[in-house]
């Protein structure tokens, strides 16, 4: 999953863009059976050099932040471009663009793929900022290379007719990359996913080293690793904050003393969660065969699997767990919190064996996505899953936004040989759920699904390798699916010892934690795991 409360835990909030524009009101109305609201987009001829690299297609997206007295702006000091904001979801609206021509204006009103509304009927006060996303070598529309305008103050009226005008006035760049005397970045293309996706891709890293891998003295010249993987929107550039605390003399004996990998989980499609797939390519092979092999060569790292720990939260936790399943022989202990779904039967508040729509229940009561604890048994429903969807629709109407759901499809599905994307689970203006992706292409995705089928293979490597992790009150609802793979486990256990076979009880666990939240659950989880990850190195004469 995705959102400030795990991004924050990788990377820095950016900050918000200095806004300035005139605000053209248009002239007297004129008779019209319905007023229309427009917002004209465009680039100046001044500025035709932002497109000297020939890209003139792509998608123009609006996003407004209302400011209305009595609805305080999501994420507090966020540009409109950030969102989506799943605490307060607000209005966004897209239109197609063959070729954007320097002075020639792109006109967003109501005939644009809309959020919540139309935007003629919109009617208030609002931040706005556009984005020419025009770069498909990155994940969404904040991808280094797109254009953006600054931020400005529109009045929108659903009885006039309005108009303003925004201007594209700078390019997105990469961040620059920290330096410290403990990390390095590290990149290599790979020649798996390289052949696989027809163009060059590069395998990123970033990696913080402990105190002692650059002293000739030190007792140890070999370092064990702990691979992390970050959550949605997250990227290797969260090793600078790992470095800093590797680098502090008071946490030596608090935090793992190993190398700690950073590894980069986004590609154009999404968070493609180190899992072959069709659409993304094979990105678990490729770390596995490729950059694994070449970071401890390069940094001197142990090559065998308990000196390789691996570790995520949200979608990097669900990342982990995997990871560690398929690959037995290269990891040996996992750490998971707050995975994505584990269970599909579970998969927030749907079941999508045998529900009908992800929107609604079969009493037609929306479905709820994300939810903030307001106190003891009371949620406050933030952003249903048709509002997710609905601005998903708007950011890539051909479902490849690079959000969520996309992003989940793009993992999970097969490829659809006529759109050459991957085949979405639900119908974006239903909800309706796609049985067949369902049955043929996720189900082999259900991790509790995997532990019936084969428990023989996999209750061994969770009791013995995996600790799992997700606070009871969960953000997303994904409490419900770990307690969903809880039964599969115990159920599978009792399975194979009433066959006689002796199972170990092992260091693993999969536990729910009372009260504990999507974003709580990642600082407690870490509080207790450096110590269980010390643990597990000593056992095995790493520490």
């Amino acid at each position: 999953m995705h959102g400030a409360a795990w991004i924050a835990a990788f990377t820095a909030a950016a900050a918000a863009i200095p806004a300035s524009l005139a605000h053209a009101q248009a002239g007297p109305a004129q008779p019209a059976p319905v007023p229309a609201d427009s917002v004209r987009v465009v680039l100046p001829e001044a500025s035709s050099a932002l497109l000297s690299d020939g890209v003139r297609s792509g998608r123009m997206i609006l996003f407004l932040v209302s400011l209305a007295s009595d609805s305080a702006p999501p994420s507090r000091g966020a540009a409109p471009m950030d969102a989506p904001f799943f605490d307060r979801p607000q209005p966004m609206y897209s239109v197609a663009v063959e070729s954007l021509s320097p002075g020639k204006a792109v006109a967003i009103d109501a005939n644009a793929v809309s959020f919540p509304l139309p935007l003629d009927q919109l009617d208030g006060r609002y931040r706005v900022q556009a984005v020419f996303d025009r770069d498909r070598t990155g994940r969404g529309h904040a991808s280094p290379g797109n254009l953006a305008s600054a931020v400005s103050e529109v009045t929108l009226r659903r009885d006039a007719a309005d108009a303003a005008e925004l201007q594209l006035s700078w390019r997105i760049d990469e961040e620059p990359l920290p330096e410290a005397p403990n990390l390095r970045w590290f990149e290599m293309k790979s020649a798996l996913l390289s052949r696989a996706t027809g163009r060059d891709v590069m395998l990123r890293a970033g990696i913080a080293l402990p105190a002692g891998w650059d002293d000739p003295n030190h007792r140890r010249r070999i370092f064990p690793a702990v691979y992390v993987v970050p959550g949605f929107g997250g990227r290797r550039d969260a090793a600078a904050s790992m470095a800093r605390l590797l680098a502090d003399p008071a946490t030596r004996e608090l935090v793992p003393q190993a190398a700690w990998v950073v590894l980069d989980p986004e590609c154009p499609l999404g968070h493609h969660a180190f899992v072959d797939s069709a659409a993304n390519g094979p990105w678990g092979t490729a770390l596995v065969e490729e950059l694994i092999p070449e970071l401890e060569r390069r940094f001197r790292l142990v090559r065998r699997p308990e000196g390789r720990i691996v570790t995520g939260h949200s979608s990097g936790g669900w990342s982990a767990l995997w990871l560690q399943l398929e690959h037995p022989e290269t990891f040996g202990a996992c750490f998971a919190s707050s995975p994505d779904p584990v269970d599909f039967s579970r998969f927030q508040l749907s079941d999508l064996y045998s529900d009908a729509s992800v929107f609604s229940d079969p009493e037609g009561k929306e479905r709820p996505s994300y939810r903030v604890p307001l106190m003891k048994q009371f949620d406050k429903v933030c952003m249903t899953v048709r509002e997710e969807a609905s601005m998903e629709r708007v950011l890539g109407p051909a479902r490849d936004s690079g959000e969520q759901w996309d992003s989940w499809a793009a993992t999970w599905s097969a490829v659809d040989p006529a759109t050459k994307l991957p085949r979405p689970l639900f119908d974006s203006a239903t909800g309706t759920i796609d049985r067949g992706v369902v049955r043929n292409e996720w189900s082999r995705y259900d991790i509790a699904a995997r532990v019936r089928a084969d428990p023989a293979r996999f209750v061994p490597i969770f009791r013995e390798r995996v600790r799992l992790l997700c606070g009871g009150r969960d953000g997303f609802y994904l409490e419900r699916a770990v307690a969903g793979l809880q039964d599969a486990l115990t159920a599978a256990a009792d399975a194979l010892m009433a066959k006689g076979q002796m199972l170990s009880e092992g260091p693993g666990y999969v536990t729910v934690v009372p009260e504990e939240t999507h974003s709580t659950m990642a600082a407690a989880a870490t509080v207790r795991w450096h110590r269980e990850m010390r643990d597990w190195l000593r056992a095995n004469g790493l520490d």
